[in-house]
């Protein structure tokens, strides 16, 4: 299996991108194009990794809260504990939502306990957003809890396929929370991948209200169109630069700025 992550830690110069690939997989993060608006812990505290194997590939966004702790503990043990199985060439052996669901919530009771160790930040919490492609099984699957999108773009448009979350809305590492609360909670869907080229996780930093782009699924189809012009293996890696590049425009002409992560899986 291989794996990256990108942590927001790491990147935290405005305007900067920092970016990987590997295979189909691609990553892009940025503390943003310009300042946060508002009152902040850190300042960039997104964070966005994937895993690859035999079987698949597993790709996850967080966007943290008072802190980049939750996001990066998050997306650490989602794909240390959960990537190898789930990309394996071997088949799931469980049903998507029960599998799902029982990773958010061990996700969850992590975040708690670094939270309360010593040094932790028990205030810290994040949305957690990921989706698995597991091409000889013809499936995309994807699990989400909070404000971060899952699009699926096909040659001419992007369709998001997470919904909209409930209000109140939750976070994984929520103290309030408990982790059967976070399994219950997990909107979780399958589907085939229907000859679309590319499945592409954001954070909200594309789509804040005043701060992103007016139409987040049209910037990710644009993203998807102009990176098909690339050569093969350069495709996800322009597709998820090219959506951080446009969140981060959005973010200079609207002189607020948010933090942005993307993931994408290339499927042609």
């Amino acid at each position: 299996m291989s794996q990256e992550v990108l942590r927001g830690c790491d990147h935290v110069r405005l305007g900067r991108v920092a970016a990987v690939a590997v295979g189909p997989a691609a990553l892009a993060l940025s503390r943003g194009g310009a300042d946060k608006p508002y009152a902040y812990y850190q300042p960039n505290e997104d964070c966005t990794g994937f895993a690859s194997g035999d079987g698949g590939t597993l790709i996850a966004v967080g966007d943290a809260h008072k802190g980049w702790e939750a996001s990066h503990v998050a997306i650490d043990v989602l794909l240390q504990r959960h990537g190898a199985a789930w990309t394996a060439a071997a088949a799931l052996g469980e049903p998507w939502p029960e599998l799902a669901a029982r990773a958010a919530a061990e996700v969850h009771a992590e975040v708690l306990r670094q939270g309360m160790a010593r040094d932790g930040n028990p205030d810290s919490r994040t949305t957690l957003v990921f989706a698995l492609v597991r091409p000889a099984d013809d499936l995309v699957a994807w699990g989400s809890i909070g404000d971060s999108h899952v699009f699926v773009a096909g040659p001419d448009a992007a369709e998001e396929i997470t919904g909209t979350p409930d209000p109140p809305r939750w976070f994984v590492g929520s103290a309030e929370r408990e982790p059967g609360e976070i399994a219950e909670r997990l909107r979780t869907g399958t589907r085939p991948r229907n000859e679309k080229r590319a499945v592409v996780l954001a954070s909200d930093g594309l789509s804040e209200l005043n701060i992103g782009v007016a139409n987040p699924a049209a910037a990710v189809a644009e993203a998807v169109q102009r990176a098909a012009a690339a050569g093969p293996e350069l495709r996800p890696l322009e597709a998820a630069r090219g959506l951080v590049e446009t969140a981060q425009e959005a973010h200079r002409a609207n002189n607020a700025g948010d933090n942005m992560a993307a993931a994408v899986v290339w499927l042609d």
